[in-house]
């Protein structure tokens, strides 16, 4: 028995050694990506790999540290962007953007890692894979997200997969991409458009 307890403390510890390292490898991987800038396809489909919605178009920029900006301009416009302090939505259709504590919001899904060497945050994911692909896995069970794909070519992203607990997952197929060029900084702040109804969230 005692034999058989020191084979499996072995194996669990190789196991977790190897897990760092891709998550290391991952990390740096990330880090060379100072910035980035592509726009993308969406489908989206649900457990059943039936489609959920038409497919959608947009754009995906990145910065270091904690800086992003999704926006989808079909089927229907929407707008994130994070500071890393506030996370603004802003929906076209209703007229109306809401704000965010970032650190409650985006701190609490697996895209926080493309722009971020927290280790503190890293360690509430396990990562999987090498080479071009990684597959980051919430520990916390009850996080939106239930298992984030990169696909990389050369330095930047070419896919990422977006698997929730529902069940339904969402494929971005990234085009045009720029990977470490300077990207202007009003990218990154939003400008409330006159006639625009705002709801302050941070605080609830």
């Amino acid at each position: 028995m005692k034999k058989l307890v020191v084979v499996l403390s072995l194996l669990l510890s190789g196991g977790v050694h190897a897990a760092a390292e891709q998550a290391d490898a991952l990390k740096n991987k990330l880090a060379r990506l100072y910035s980035y800038q592509a726009s993308f396809v969406q489908t989206v489909v649900d457990a059943k790999n039936q489609p959920v919605q038409e497919a959608g178009e947009g754009m995906l920029t990145l910065k270091q540290p904690s800086l992003f900006r999704f926006e989808t301009l079909s089927p229907e416009p929407n707008l994130f962007i994070g500071d890393g302090k506030t996370l603004w939505h802003y929906n076209e259709l209703l007229e109306q953007v809401s704000l965010y504590d970032a650190k409650k919001e985006v701190n609490q899904t697996p895209f926080v890692l493309l722009t971020s060497n927290d280790a503190s945050l890293w360690q509430q994911y396990d990562v999987s894979g090498e080479g071009q692909q990684y597959i980051i896995t919430p520990k916390n069970k009850d996080n939106p997200v239930r298992q984030l794909t990169l696909t990389f070519a050369g330095v930047g992203l070419s896919h990422m997969a977006v698997l929730d607990n529902n069940g339904q997952r969402s494929d971005f197929e990234f085009l045009a991409i720029q990977n470490n060029v300077e990207l202007e900084a009003n990218l990154f702040k939003f400008v409330t458009p006159e006639g625009v109804d705002v709801e302050d969230l941070r605080n609830k």
